[in-house]
This record gives C-alpha cells, sequence and structure tokens, in this order.
C-alpha cells in the first residue's frame, strides 16, 4: 500500500539519528512518529485480504476492525492533546486506547471460539433492550424505541441468534472467557506492566475517593 510506504520510508537512520539529537528535537520527532502511527492504523482498517474476505469482512473479522477503528482516533485525539501539552485529557485517553489495543491483541492472538465469545459479550446491552420490552417499558412505543428494537432483531437474526444463546456469556458476567481486563492485559503483555500504563490511568480517570472498580 503506497500510503504505508509514504510513511515508513522516511524513517531511515540518519532520519532518527537527528530526531534524538536534543531535547526539542526529540519532542518533535515524537509528534511526527505517533502521528504516522496513527495514519499506519488508519491504513490498516482500509486493507482487506480480498481472498479471506471477497466483500466486506466477516463476522471474525468485523470485532478487531472495530477495535483497529477506535485505535486509530484514540490516537488521534490523544496527538491534538499532545500539542496543547495537556497531560490530564491524554491520561483519560490513553485508558480506552490501551483497553482496546490490548483485547484486539488477544482476540488476534487466541482461538476462533475466544471471537465468538467476545462477539456473543457485545450483545449484553442489545438482550437488556429486549428485556425492557418484555417488561413493557413505554419507550418501544415510540418511533426511535421502535427503530431500535428493529436494529436489535435484525442484529440477532443475522448471527443466527436467539436470547436463550446466552448461557455461558451470564455465567461469566458478560466477560470474554471470563477473564478480567487485568487477567487478558497478563496474558497480552506482562502482569508487572499493570500498574505502571493502566493502573496509572485508572487514578487519572477515577480519582482517590471517587469509587474506581477493582481490576
Amino acid at each position: 500500500m503506497e500510503e504505508l510506504q509514504a510513511i515508513t520510508k522516511k524513517y531511515h537512520p540518519e532520519y532518527i539519528r537527528d530526531g534524538l539529537t536534543c531535547l526539542e528535537s526529540i519532542n518533535q520527532f515524537a509528534l511526527v512518529f505517533y502521528k504516522d502511527v496513527a495514519e499506519i492504523y488508519d491504513c490498516l482498517t482500509r486493507l482487506r485480504n480480498v481472498e479471506r474476505n471477497p466483500i466486506g469482512f466477516s463476522m471474525d473479522d468485523a470485532p478487531v476492525l472495530g477495535l483497529l477503528v477506535r485505535i486509530w482516533k484514540l490516537l488521534k485525539e490523544i496527538i491534538k492533546y499532545y500539542e496543547q501539552s495537556n497531560t490530564e485529557i491524554i491520561g483519560i485517553l490513553e485508558r480506552p486506547l490501551i483497553e482496546a489495543s490490548t483485547v484486539a491483541t488477544y482476540l488476534l492472538t487466541s482461538a476462533p471460539e475466544v471471537m465468538g465469545d467476545y462477539r456473543k459479550c457485545s450483545y449484553k446491552d442489545r438482550l437488556r433492550i429486549l428485556r425492557d420490552l418484555e417488561s413493557g417499558s413505554p419507550f418501544f412505543n415510540t418511533k426511535a424505541g421502535q427503530r431500535l428494537l428493529k436494529s436489535v432483531r435484525e442484529k440477532l437474526d443475522f448471527e443466527g441468534l436467539t436470547q436463550h444463546d446466552f448461557g455461558e456469556q451470564k455465567k461469566n458476567r458478560w466477560k470474554v472467557q471470563g477473564k478480567s481486563f487485568y487477567e487478558i492485559f497478563a496474558e497480552v503483555e506482562h502482569a508487572n506492566l499493570y500498574a505502571s500504563t493502566y493502573g496509572m490511568m485508572s487514578e487519572v480517570a477515577y480519582p482517590p475517593g471517587s469509587g474506581a472498580p477493582n481490576p
């Protein structure tokens, strides 16, 4: 892909060396590098293996694609605040960025049934909508409610699922393979890195005394 080549070809030894000569050049080099990484993720979301997916993306590839899109959007937001030296907002945005990248790596390196479990876990809120309908919520008498209900039912029908196909996910409290994010992070990266990366970001998103959730 020409876009990827245009980005990567400039990172020759001399360019990298010149970018690391002083603090000012390092900061400038880092900003360019972050922007290039975001562009690479953007490019990756538009690449498609035509042999594997001749038309669109498969149901197993779609979740990872969604995570990649989330990653590049978050990266571009982080870059904007990096240019403004707004470390507080960066700290908040880095949390979902780490989540998306960790889960994407976990799915890509796991067995196919894990992807199926992940897709089913994504139905948690959709099934709540159906329960609200059954409980007689007046929202579903509105046009917006009817559109939402139609969307949920079409999604279930498309994947050949019913409300009764989520026993394992309910048992695992809607966690992929019953694992907490900490457990997934420890598998993908290393448990010792959790506190200094994702855990530290939790202090930004959930200041002391705010009732931060446990990992």
